[in-house]
């Protein structure tokens, strides 16, 4: 059985995706970014969805069923699920202080009200029938990704993100399921006036942006002093206290995080923009990143009392908190985690067609997820052919076997290399398949990667690609983290080994790496046999504001742009025309 994930397929969702599942394995996953070179995209994956049935050379008629994780939305029926008392101040927040901005901002939303043609519309222009298509759980599909990727014979499975809507139409910010034998029972909602927007709201807030900024709240709070403003800031904050949510009384509001302008005349955007003016920014990150980590460690240790568990399953866009996940998976009860790779709402493609399948076939559809590298590959002789289009500007050689050890010398050399390898990762992660690397133990690395290609805020850390079985010299409490959703502390008087690939708190969000990627795995051990140090900097491989690099064209292009001092693509070294490089090790 072939069934084909998507995460929506009206256009109108951000990370658009899609997923290739075949009795019951996944094969195949991409997000449509990678094609269009927009970050985020929302469009429909049409690029995506040519590239599954190429990959599996299938036609679309070989498919057999197509399966949504969001579900058509019944949006504005939202305002009234929480206690009236509320609505009115959040509905008077909104509108009184900017009438027309949110107006400009509903009224497109309204529209798409009247058009329910319009979450097939994809599809069903391709000429697929309405009888194949599925629409699963927003929710139910992202536990559906974590739960049935981890391996687990049982768990909880948590879902929590912004919202999203459940099988009814009504959306709800998360779900929470007791997972065992392949089925998932429902335990709980997380209603939508708790939702988790209200860290991008202090995030938008910040000046940073909605969806790609959050990550960057969670590094600016290291720099800052949470209880300077904790007092101010707690009660905007959802909280869970047995089995029941409290919400903040104008949540409403968060869900203007889309539109800066708008959030930022309503009451709480006015209040939390007074905050900064007040304490600072890197003091109100601070407040909101330790008010996240305590409400979500409040939430699982309730859940735990009401249904003992001692592994746990996440996904959902508030789970790519590396420090939230950290300290999840040190609570004492906690055995083991497991988060999905794709953890924003374009990993739900997976969870949508693992959940179908399952539903279809009543299989226990439940595997260990050890690789993220699900996307597209290119062979050397289509590698070859692009390079050639730019052989005015470029010089190249195969190394084959020795590829790695010379990148581990360049690396030992101050070189910055781009590193294209085998297929792309599945997610926003760069697992070693689509990274830039670097010395770790170069202060000044840093530097030279922000002016060359990142332009990263100041307060943003790198982060370190580890041998696995060498992890716990550098890293405490360590466990395997293929996919980096975890964060470690560093073990003290190592610091200085990987100080460009770790935060100012000496934490670090670590990539563990196995023999299973092995030209990567090889340059970390050459570079640990000529150095000591098991670990190299990895970054994902984009110039600041562009999707991850899809095609060798588009990598040989951040080389011209001076990203990176050469690129190691294929069994290829390549520089531009005129520059040294290493002698090539021989092999042997």
């Amino acid at each position: 059985m072939i069934i084909l994930g998507f995460n929506d397929i009206a256009g109108t969702h951000h990370n658009s995706s899609v997923a290739l599942v075949e009795d019951g394995r996944v094969v195949f996953g991409t997000s449509e970014e990678r094609f269009s070179r927009i970050k985020y995209d929302m469009n429909f994956p049409l690029q995506s969805l040519k590239a599954a049935l190429a990959f599996r050379g299938i036609a679309l008629a070989d498919v057999d069923y197509f399966a949504v994780g969001y579900p058509p939305s019944a949006f504005y029926n939202d305002l009234f699920c929480r206690k009236f008392t509320d609505l009115p101040r959040s509905i008077w927040g909104l509108f009184g202080h900017n009438l027309t901005g949110v107006l400009k901002y509903l009224a497109p939303n309204v529209r798409k009200m009247f058009k329910p043609s319009r979450f097939m519309n994809g599809l069903e222009k391709l000429g697929v029938p309405s009888d194949k298509i599925f629409f699963l759980d927003h929710h139910l599909s992202h536990a559906s990704s974590a739960y049935r990727c981890s391996g687990f014979d049982s768990c909880l499975t948590i879902s929590m993100d912004g919202f999203g809507p459940n099988q009814s139409g009504r959306n709800i910010a998360g779900q929470i399921y007791r997972c065992q034998n392949g089925d998932m029972e429902l335990l709980e909602e997380i209603p939508l006036y708790a939702t988790a927007l209200w860290f991008s709201a202090v995030t938008v807030c910040l000046g940073l942006k909605y969806m790609d900024g959050e990550g960057k709240t969670m590094g600016l709070a290291a720099y800052g002093d949470p209880a300077r403003c904790y007092e101010q800031m707690k009660h905007l904050v959802f909280k869970y206290d047995q089995g029941e949510w409290y919400g903040y009384p104008y949540w409403v509001d968060y869900i203007m995080v889309p539109r800066d302008t708008v959030l930022m005349k309503t009451v709480s955007g006015r209040l939390i923009m007074k905050l900064i003016d007040q304490y600072g920014k890197e003091h109100v990150a601070a407040a909101a990143q330790r008010l996240l980590e305590e409400r979500i460690l409040d939430f699982v240790q309730q859940l735990h009392a009401k249904y003992p568990f001692n592994k746990i399953a996440l996904a959902g866009g508030t789970f790519l908190n590396v420090k939230v996940n950290k300290l999840i998976r040190e609570l004492p009860f906690v055995e083991d985690i497991f988060i999905h790779p794709h953890a924003s709402d374009g990993g739900t493609a997976i969870g949508a067609a693992l959940e179908l399948y399952h539903q279809k076939t009543g299989q226990v559809t439940v595997f260990s997820m050890k690789d993220a590298a699900l996307g597209v590959e290119y062979s050397d002789e289509q590698i070859e052919a692009e390079l050639n289009n730019f052989s005015s500007q470029i010089e190249w050689e195969k190394l084959d076997g020795s590829l790695p050890e010379y990148v581990a010398l360049a690396l030992i050399d101050g070189k910055v290399v781009g590193w294209f390898q085998g297929r792309e990762e599945w997610g926003p992660r760069a697992l070693g398949r689509r990274s830039v690397l670097a010395d770790p133990r170069d202060p000044s690395i840093r530097e030279t990667i922000n002016s060359k290609m990142k332009s990263r805020d100041w307060f943003m850390p790198f982060a370190p690609s580890c041998l696995e079985d060498k992890s716990s010299s550098h890293f405490e409490n360590f466990c395997p983290t293929p996919f980096m959703t975890l964060a470690f502390d560093v073990v003290k008087g190592r610091e200085q080994d990987i100080v460009s690939a770790i935060h100012i708190d000496n934490t670090a969000r670590v990539h563990s790496v196995r023999p299973d990627n092995l030209k990567y795995y090889q340059v970390i051990e050459h570079f640990y046999k000529k150095t000591g140090v098991p670990v190299i900097l990895n970054t994902s491989f984009n110039k600041h504001g562009l999707p991850i690099v899809h095609r060798p064209s588009e990598a040989v292009e951040h080389l011209l742009w001076g990203c990176v001092h050469e690129l190691a693509i294929g069994s290829y070294i390549v520089r531009k025309k005129g520059e040294n490089g290493h002698e090539p090790p021989r092999t042997t």
